[in-house]
């Protein structure tokens, strides 16, 4: 009975333990089996891969919206910018032909004396003359016409309309005292102001018979060259305003001479050296020919010039009837 009775205790035991063995091996991970694990990390490699895909895809979309939304930004703002560039430059625009109107308005009716000295005043007038309707006959008739001695052509300063060169008769001539700064009056300049004015002679010749050399210019050059060197060593580099009067008419005498070998200049001065006219439609006549315009005042004697031609222009205007104001091309 005993015996029996301990058969059936020890197989209760082993019956407990096999139980017990099968518990513990279902703690060796997630899965089954290691095949089952395997597969299931692959799962969730590639669960995480979709992941990272969908993510990537999802930071594109957000960048190429970005970069849409940024370039129409980009492209608002230049249109905004260039709305504003245009609408600044058409406003710029209509303020300067306004003050364009207003300012030739009032040098036609009441000019300033400046704006007679800057040759302002005369070239609206002339362009009034020259733009009006009025035939070249009327302008002949005896008591239309405005007298103008002829020696005055030589002493009014004019500029090349389409270039802004600018030249006189009277400039180019040095003849006599009053041509010179003071300090180049000093007798020691003597021989360097006959060489120069020797030179200058021969290169007007050639300009007034239309047969102007290079070499004629160049050698006006170098005889200004020589008086630069000798007002250094007379009067020497200063800021004294003798030194420097006198550095500018020479510079000033330079670049006019210089001029001379512009064609259209060249033949001016020929046709100024022959001018035979006496009234003011002849000089008229003469700068539109070759495109001449009145260049400012810069000596004594052209400011004492120019109130004269200018009462002179007004008159012509006057007796021809043509209005003081006229419409702004």
């Amino acid at each position: 009975m005993m015996r029996t009775v301990y058969l059936a205790c020890s197989a209760a035991l082993l019956l407990l333990a096999s139980h017990g063995a099968s518990a513990r091996a279902q703690f060796i991970g997630p899965g089954s089996t290691p095949q089952g694990d395997y597969l299931r990390g692959v799962g969730i490699a590639a669960s995480g891969m979709g992941l990272y895909n969908l993510n990537t895809a999802r930071a594109e979309s957000i960048n190429v919206d970005t970069f849409f939304r940024f370039n129409e930004y980009v492209a608002a703002v230049v249109k905004e910018q260039t709305r504003e560039y245009i609408a600044r430059k058409l406003a710029d625009a209509t303020e300067r032909k306004e003050f364009y109107k207003q300012n030739r308005q009032r040098i036609l009716e009441s000019p300033e004396a400046r704006d007679v000295e800057n040759g302002d005043a005369m070239n609206a007038v002339l362009q009034q003359l020259l733009d009006s309707k009025v035939g070249e006959s009327t302008f002949r008739v005896a008591e239309y016409q405005v007298p103008l001695p002829v020696d005055m052509i030589r002493r009014i300063p004019f500029t090349l309309s389409e270039k802004g060169e600018k030249f006189s008769m009277d400039r180019l001539s040095l003849k006599g005292k009053g041509k010179w700064t003071v300090a180049l009056q000093d007798e020691r300049f003597q021989r360097e102001k006959k060489a120069y004015e020797r030179a200058l002679d021969r290169a007007l010749e050639q300009a007034i018979d239309g047969k102007m050399q290079i070499s004629a210019i160049d050698e006006v050059d170098a005889r200004a060259d020589d008086l630069f060197r000798r007002l250094n060593e007379v009067v020497g580099p200063s800021s004294d305003r003798l030194y420097i009067e006198a550095k500018e008419r020479l510079n000033e005498l330079k670049s006019t001479v210089r001029l001379l070998t512009t064609a259209k200049i060249e033949r001016a001065i020929g046709e100024i050296d022959k001018y035979s006219g006496t009234t003011i439609n002849d000089l008229k006549l003469f700068m539109q020919s070759h495109h001449l315009r009145f260049a400012a005042a810069k000596t004594p004697e052209e400011r004492l010039l120019f109130p004269d031609l200018y009462a002179r222009l007004v008159q012509q205007r006057n007796k021809v009837a043509i209005p003081e104001t006229t419409p702004v091309k």
